[in-house]
């Protein structure tokens, strides 16, 4: 059957008024998928900003010793090698001792002869002193005879000066035997001299071997097998490694970041990437007269013997800190008409909300504005927005 014209050309102008609304309203939304600018979001957190500042010192051993021969000589003996653990009093080089023990010898035998010699004075005394005394009473006896007979005439001037001489030689003689024991002293001296000289040879001797001041590792072996060894070149370090120090020289506006007892973390990279906790133990009252520094001491506690004299140490110290902050990343904020601003999610479209800065450091800023914690917070993509943009939110990925 053939439909009437009229009512053909009405159905066609319907249908394409309905063709053209659904094509308009599908348009219109491919448009907007369109400029919907892709960025990645984060939580606006609550927490501590601080700001570090990173100090290079080196690792010292708690004890480092280096120990000098107290006499000089040939090496005739090393006893420990680099790396071992050694205990005080541990022998470490030997010096020849052949010379030395002649001497110790030589004195020994000076003992004996001055001991000799007192024991012998000694035991003559008495004996001198009776023969003493009787030749004096002796001689007393005839001066007096020969003094009565010279005042009676009976013996001539000369007689009498003879028994006066025997007399005054017989009293002479036994003062000297009652001072004998003077005579005793002097050669007790001579034994304490000879003991004294006995002694500072057994000394040398002594000394000929070199013993460890301090128990610890010997880090260093400073000489050889045959040559001669002296009293102002060490033979043998030795360090105790545990504790060790982290020692840091610090500037006059930094030194008052730190007191005794702070915890700090040390970085040693040559002992591993993970920090090792210090505990302050010195901080100077006054800089060193020629750096103008602040040398400090942190301790360390080294168990595992992994930090070594002279390696590279660093803290971060903490110039400044903001506790219970608003905390973004550093590269989230941009600069929007002179002044700092951040993009947080609001349905799929973002809101510029301009902040203040506290505090920042390399990472994160702590900021005060119209957000708060757990706000989403546009982290890339930030500069290609303005206030009210579409947003798509895509992960890190590249999607």
């Amino acid at each position: 059957m053939r439909l009437p014209k009229r009512w053909l050309i009405g159905c066609l102008c319907i249908a394409a008024l309905v063709f053209t609304g659904c094509g308009s309203q599908s348009g219109q939304e491919e448009t907007t998928e369109a400029r919907a600018i892709p960025v990645e979001v984060a939580e606006v957190t609550q927490g501590t900003v601080s700001v570090y500042d990173t100090v290079t010192g080196s690792i010292t051993p708690a004890v480092e010793v280096a120990v000098v021969p107290k006499l000089g000589g040939l090496v005739q003996g090393i006893m420990v090698s680099v790396g071992e653990e050694v205990q005080k009093g541990q022998l470490l080089v030997q010096l020849d001792t052949k010379e030395i023990e002649a001497q110790v010898r030589q004195a020994e035998a000076a003992v004996e002869a001055a001991k000799t010699a007192y024991a012998n004075a000694e035991a003559k005394i008495p004996t001198a002193l009776q023969i003493a005394q009787a030749n004096y009473e002796a001689a007393k006896s005839a001066y007096d005879r020969m003094e009565y007979l010279y005042q009676e005439g009976g013996i001539s001037e000369q007689q009498w000066e003879s028994a006066k001489t025997q007399l005054e030689v017989a009293a002479a003689q036994l003062a000297d035997a009652q001072n004998a024991h003077l005579q005793l002293e002097t050669l007790k001296a001579q034994i304490k001299q000879a003991e004294a000289a006995y002694e500072t040879a057994r000394t040398q001797l002594d000394n000929a071997y070199i013993t460890a001041p301090v128990a610890g590792i010997v880090t260093a072996v400073h000489i050889d097998l045959g040559q001669m060894a002296g009293p102002t070149t060490p033979v043998v370090t030795i360090a105790q490694l545990n504790p060790v120090y982290a020692e840091f020289n610090l500037t006059e506006s930094k030194i008052g970041k730190l007191a005794v007892g702070d915890k700090v973390q040390v970085l040693v990279s040559a002992a591993g990437d993970a920090p090792w906790e210090g505990t302050v133990v010195e901080v100077p009252p006054s800089a060193d007269p020629y750096t103008r520094g602040y040398k400090v001491k942190v301790e360390i506690p080294n168990d595992e013997g992994l930090l070594k004299g002279g390696m590279t140490a660093q803290i971060n110290l903490a110039l400044d800190s903001v506790t219970d902050a608003l905390v973004v990343p550093v590269d989230s904020i941009v600069t929007k008409d002179n002044r700092p601003s951040i993009y947080i999610l609001a349905g799929d479209r973002v809101r510029q909300c301009p902040v203040e800065i506290v505090l920042q450091n390399d990472q994160v800023a702590a900021i005060t504005g119209e957000i708060k914690a757990g706000d989403q917070l546009v982290v890339a993509g930030q500069h290609l927005l303005q206030d009210g943009s579409v947003v798509k939110v895509v992960t890190g990925e590249g999607n």
